[in-house]
């Protein structure tokens, strides 16, 4: 998963709520919203509004983690003790008005840190006092009652009469503009708590571009949405149409990186050299004039696409150049503020890139230091914020590189126990989110693995169970997107495993017609060239 974002590298890409009313429009309604009322949810929509940055950027530490976990806790207490209470009821107001303001104060004391998103916050203070005066009374509530964290509570009442909103006859278009964007920022920060799936966050933030085609974040955060959901070319159109409408270098450095991970995805590699390119002497350019974590950062990032690229030439050396700039890049930075999360995060990709190079090298022991150092800045990570779903994902991700190298090392016992333990956190999270296909694709990647190893364990009832489970979800996730050159070769490389399984339902001629399929794409990678050796050794005809 790559970062993307305006004011921040980030996740998650941050956007604002804007009005939800018509524009310059308040209704005798919200006129008579009482000031105290008012200020309350401006409150809340902005502490909820720097908590999302937090997250995404990664802002708190371990202790501030756990208390924004405690007063989240305490404040839903408090609103449930406020709508129950009876009679003389003050006593449960102040208490539910003492939650919400320390709920503020924590989350404003932590984004002040990150000088970069301070133009974000402005931004959206704005906006959520526009909301706030806009709002009609019931809109007002069920907004507040977002903002005290019953997100699933609020949710289809804020739908509900934002549709009317939408439906009503004096409705203008920007109105209607700025109600879709709300609600597609309200489901983005729901799918952050696991509370709403990537494809229903994208649907909304599509219908939001339709009717504003220029806005710059809306196409970065679709683009990063379709690439989640495994459209490749879904996610690269948007990437474009980000590049496109950017209205500065930063916004079209970022935009271009975006669309260059797509093409090389897709192995489109001239494309992607072109925008990664572009992108690498944008964001030096800005480094060169400033030295912010946020810019050098993002140089960082550019030097790591870019190593990417030149691992997949077949450039080992100038790949392992360019992670190790991106790496001292990174090192500086986390030696300077060792409480930057971001940064740490950073830290750990280029760390788990410089490994799988090591380890195609046949540097083992660099292999294994670098990827037991990602893992342990991962879990750290992850112990900060344990529900934390992109966390999770990470620390999945190291430890199959630890079981890869395991494998290599003739250690089979480990390797399958690294396996199985990546295995059980991505089926969790395919689970709770099964719209992802990052998630889906990592999953059948452990399916993969583990039935590798129990075949050289001689456990064929494991491996033939788990060939099966693999090749189903890629072959699902394929059909969506047929233009993902790295699922079509895990496609391939699937069946052609399975095929040697006694009672395999997969027929070597059927690895034979995805192989020709493959080849008339332009998708096969070197690795595939054993295929067909494969074949003729079993006797079946291809290249028909």
């Amino acid at each position: 998963m790559k970062i993307a974002v305006r004011g921040a590298a980030s996740i998650c890409i941050t956007t604002s709520i804007l009005a939800i009313c018509a524009a310059g429009q308040v209704s005798a309604a919200a006129a008579g919203l009482a000031e105290a009322d008012r200020e309350a949810l401006i409150q809340g929509l902005q502490a909820q509004h720097e908590v999302a940055l937090i997250r995404e950027r990664k802002l708190a530490d371990d202790r501030e983690t756990q208390l924004i976990a405690a007063l989240e806790s305490r404040l839903k207490a408090a609103r449930a003790a406020a709508e129950t209470a009876q009679g003389d009821a003050r006593q449960a107001k102040e208490q539910l008005a003492s939650a919400r303001s320390d709920y503020a104060k924590l989350a404003a004391q932590i984004t002040q840190r990150d000088i970069s998103a301070q133009s974000d916050i402005e931004s959206y203070h704005a906006e959520a006092q526009t909301t706030a005066r806009q709002a009609s009374p019931d809109m007002a509530a069920a907004l507040q009652r977002f903002a005290d964290g019953d997100r699933v509570g609020a949710w289809p009442i804020i739908q509900s009469l934002a549709a009317a909103q939408q439906a009503a006859p004096g409705a203008t278009g920007a109105s209607k503009a700025a109600s879709i964007r709300m609600l597609a920022d309200l489901r983005k920060e729901m799918r952050a708590h696991g509370e709403a799936t990537t494809a229903e966050v994208l649907a909304l933030y599509d219908q939001a571009a339709t009717v504003d085609p220029s806005n710059f974040m809306l196409h970065l955060t679709r683009a990063e949405l379709a690439r989640d959901l495994g459209d490749l070319t879904r996610a690269r159109a948007a990437a474009q149409q980000a590049v496109s409408v950017a209205g500065t270098e930063g916004e079209r450095g970022l935009a271009l990186s975006f669309l260059g991970e797509q093409a090389a995805e897709q192995h489109d590699v001239a494309a992607a050299h072109e925008a990664y390119t572009q992108a690498l002497a944008i964001f030096q350019r800005l480094a060169a004039s400033d030295s912010t974590p946020f810019i050098q950062n993002l140089l960082g990032r550019a030097l790591r696409e870019v190593g990417d690229l030149q691992a997949i030439q077949g450039d080992p050396t100038a790949a392992k150049a360019s992670y190790t700039a991106s790496l001292a890049i990174r090192e500086r930075l986390a030696a300077a503020d060792p409480s930057d999360k971001l940064i740490q995060l950073s830290l750990s990709l280029d760390l788990q890139q410089l490994g799988e190079l090591d380890m195609k090298t046949g540097d083992r022991e660099g292999a294994k230091s670098a990827f037991e150092r990602g893992l342990a800045i991962r879990q750290a990570l992850l112990r900060a914020d344990p529900s934390n779903t992109d966390d999770q994902f990470f620390v999945t991700g190291l430890l199959r590189r630890l079981g890869d190298l395991a494998r290599k090392q003739g250690d089979l016992k480990t390797a399958r126990q690294e396996y199985e333990q990546c295995m059980a956190i991505r089926e969790r999270l395919s689970a709770a989110n099964p719209s992802s296909a990052l998630y889906q694709a990592g999953l059948a990647l452990d399916y993969f693995d583990v039935a590798d190893i129990a075949f050289e364990q001689n456990d064929p009832d494991t491996a033939r169970a788990d060939y099966e489970r693999s090749l189903a979800i890629l072959q699902r996730l394929t059909a969506t997107d047929p233009t993902n050159a790295e699922l079509q070769q895990q496609v391939l490389l699937g069946m052609v495993r399975y095929a040697r399984m006694p009672g395999a339902s997969v027929t070597w001629q059927q690895v034979a017609d995805q192989y020709d399929a493959m080849k008339k794409a332009g998708v096969l990678a070197p690795v595939d060239d054993i295929v067909p050796k494969i074949l003729r050794w079993h006797r079946v005809l291809f290249g028909r």
